[in-house]
């Protein structure tokens, strides 16, 4: 199931309707469901949901379950939780919960900053690592939100994102290939491609993203090295 986990890392976002200064939010609420293929079979259901929280956080939840096939086979269930903040208009990671469970595999990972030491605590399993927190920190699943934001704002060249990883930081670079027409249960739609850029070749990762609803994703489609692929397609968004 590790394929299910790396896709649904990337998959959430709503981009922004206009820049905001420190604390100032561009995003508006929404809940997105996905349907789950696997090798171009459907295999589960995913829900994304966007909303305020206390004291000017912003929650990023995503749910994940198995509804056919192994996956329902052995009740897999994969859940993240992304806290953040705007920073002088930019997401700005404040806190990370996964979980992953069922039958076969159960897994947590944490991340927890700081803001008055300056420090970032990454947990993963029984292992703690800390460092120095770096201004505009995004967690693996709230990246999208600062595409969502560039792509907003005009920006095609050098999507460069600083994501903390397991025990330190990593640049994850994307590229827009160009606007395609995608068919998804939502319906057909226009939308802006984006491909992530990878050191080593045979693994790729391309979501397809709406300016009409915000640069939602609406579809998104991981391939790994040995043909294997995994889907998500819009359903609906309220």
């Amino acid at each position: 199931m590790r394929i299910i986990h790396s896709l649904i890392l990337g998959l959430t976002a709503l981009a922004v309707l206009t820049a905001g200064s420190a604390g100032a939010s561009p995003l508006r609420g929404y809940t997105a469901e996905y349907e789950v293929l696997r090798n171009g079979s459907a295999i589960g259901r995913a829900e994304v949901r966007l909303q305020p929280v206390a004291n000017g956080r912003w929650e990023l939840h995503s749910l994940t379950r198995g509804t056919a096939g192994l996956a329902a086979l052995v009740g897999i269930e994969i859940e993240e939780r992304s806290q953040f903040r705007w920073q002088d208009g930019r997401p700005e990671t404040l806190a990370y919960r996964y979980r992953q469970s069922g039958a076969m595999r159960s897994r947590e990972r944490r991340i927890d900053v700081d803001l008055a030491a300056g420090r970032l605590i990454s947990t993963d399993r029984d292992r703690e690592h800390r460092f120095d927190l770096q201004p505009g920190t995004l967690d693996r699943q709230s990246v999208t939100l600062a595409i969502g934001l560039d792509l907003a704002a005009g920006k095609r060249d050098g999507l460069e994102y600083r994501v903390v990883d397991r025990n330190d930081y990593e640049l994850q670079r994307y590229r827009v290939v160009g606007d395609e027409t995608v068919q998804v249960p939502a319906g057909a739609i226009r939308a802006v491609r984006v491909e992530r850029v990878r050191e080593t070749p045979g693994r790729s990762t391309t979501t397809w993203m709406d300016p009409a609803r915000e640069y939602l994703p609406v579809r998104m489609l991981q391939r790994e090295a040995k043909g294997e692929t995994i889907e998500m397609r819009l359903l609906r968004v309220r």
